[in-house]
């Protein structure tokens, strides 16, 4: 799978994620109730975390997995301030991803925000470029999203976005609602 480095939305860009974006990463995760759908990453340490967050960014050296930092449009139109390299700095909003589901042929696609950017349609309008990029860039026939079943808003945004139930699974006590696109 081949991609280009950066990718867009109307009111974002996502550039692939690289080791100078895992403190903006590192930050997001220690907001509350960041990883409140996701145990697996609830539990971690700090250590585990950042371990977890360098396999990322080896699924993208190893064309396995796609992993973007999200930062947010100028949508002013006006230029605004540059820091001594001559660049406008860059506001972190998040990350999404299209990787591997463990131990499957799946490919599933993930959304992460920083807590001041909930609420705002970010998370539909970056699950929609993504489960697209996955289908028509990525030359994927099937886009999955996993959620724990407590997870009512993934709920919503994947079956806004045309995501079907396919299957619930029970992963070591987390029981996991998996829904793909198209839907069936």
């Amino acid at each position: 799978m081949e991609t280009e480095k950066t990718l867009e939305t109307e009111r974002a860009l996502l550039t692939l994620l690289t080791e100078e974006d895992l403190p903006a990463m590192m930050e997001m995760a220690r907001e509350a109730d960041t990883f409140k759908y996701l145990k697996k990453l609830r539990i971690m340490t700090e250590p585990e975390y950042a371990a977890f967050l360098r396999g990322k960014l080896e699924q993208i050296r190893d064309k396995r997995g796609f992993h973007w930092a999200v930062w947010l449009k100028d949508v002013s139109g006006e230029a605004g301030p540059v820091d001594a390299a001559g660049e406008a700095p860059r506001t972190f909003i998040g990350a999404v991803n299209l990787n591997p589901v463990a131990g499957t042929p799946m490919m599933q696609v993930g959304c992460q925000l920083k807590k001041d950017y909930w609420h705002q349609g970010f998370a539909s309008e970056l699950t929609r470029r993504i489960r697209d990029f996955g289908m028509k860039e990525a030359g994927l026939k099937t886009v999955y999203g996993l959620f724990e079943k407590e997870n009512q808003a993934s709920r919503r945004l994947l079956e806004k976005l045309g995501f079907g139930w396919q299957e619930t699974r029970d992963e070591q006590g987390i029981i996991l609602e998996i829904h793909k696109y198209p839907a069936p």
